[in-house]
């Protein structure tokens, strides 16, 4: 793994620094915080696909790293991460698995650890939850915000909901996963949290990428150009996703749903916890929407804290 440099912005409170590693044949890059070789690692999968974050970890969620080893890896083609796709290359929902499989392992040989916890969000819920059902023992913990449960199922609800709510037009529109449903959704979402002053913090999460030592404005075409060649190749299988079937893991699930997440509704993801027969825990955050690691950072701290240590 090779060192880049740290965060020195007066913005950042990150003692993170970036790096960056070859996983199947494609240079990743990442984030991770200094930190003693034994501590536990947390690894973060950002959503999208392709909504690379470690600007915004950065910021929100620093305070993990007092006692978490944090780690926030840009996906294949992604953020920090990315390459133009090439026609060939395989882009698909198992081999974006299996980039994260080969960089769990690279990371616990690293540590001499033997299980790490992952924290998956939106589309990252989808890799994490696999990981977890295909490689549990390397697993300590998973944590889910804005799980991804049954897409078919959400999409539904979304179109009942957008059409009783927004009107036909609009409601067909968030009916399908696209940048303009998640645009629509995200202004309900912050309109019913408190209007003006959420949306002048989404608008500080959108400076927060502005304002990073690491992204300029070549950087930040490279991010939608990103988000753009990743949908393109992800979405439809992405909404075919269906975990609903699923009785049990072989490690600890725990699910953190926004009240107001208009996106993948938390309804869905705490019927989906009643039935596990392993453990698991539902939590809903009453003041966040889909992204309640930034939302509500304090308590999503406080909540990663009771559940790991």
């Amino acid at each position: 793994m090779a060192q880049g440099r740290s965060c020195v912005h007066p913005q950042c409170s990150t003692h993170s620094r970036l790096y960056w590693t070859w996983i199947r044949g494609t240079r990743l890059v990442f984030s991770m915080n200094p930190a003693p070789r034994r501590t536990p690692i947390i690894l973060y999968l950002h959503g999208g696909p392709g909504d690379a974050c470690i600007p915004l970890t950065m910021r929100y969620n620093a305070a993990l790293e007092r006692d978490f080893r944090f780690i926030n890896l840009d996906q294949r083609g992604s953020g920090l991460s990315y390459h133009p796709f090439a026609p060939g290359e395989a882009v698909t929902i198992d081999s974006m698995v299996e980039d994260v499989h080969q960089f769990v392992l690279k990371l616990l040989r690293a540590y001499e650890q033997d299980s790490l916890i992952l924290i998956g969000h939106s589309w990252g819920s989808v890799l994490g939850l696999e990981m977890v059902k295909r490689y549990p023992s390397l697993v300590r913990c998973y944590i889910g915000l804005g799980q991804v449960v049954s897409m078919r199922a959400a999409l539904r609800l979304r179109r009942h909901w957008g059409q009783r709510n927004l009107g036909p037009r609009l409601g067909s529109v968030v009916s399908r996963e696209s940048g303009t449903a998640d645009m629509v959704l995200m202004i309900n979402e912050l309109l019913s949290r408190g209007g003006a002053a959420m949306l002048f913090g989404s608008l500080r999460r959108i400076m927060t990428y502005l304002r990073s030592p690491y992204y300029n404005w070549s950087r930040l075409l490279n991010h939608a150009k990103g988000v753009a060649q990743s949908r393109a190749r992800l979405d439809a299988e992405l909404e075919q996703v269906d975990f609903s079937r699923q009785t049990s893991f072989g490690a600890p699930v725990y699910f953190i749903s926004g009240k107001y997440d208009r996106h993948l509704p938390g309804t869905l993801v705490e019927r989906f916890a009643d039935g596990l027969k392993s453990p698991h825990r539902f939590i809903r955050f009453d003041r966040s929407g889909h992204c309640p690691q930034w939302d509500e950072p304090e308590r999503f701290t406080a909540t990663v804290k009771a559940i790991c240590l």
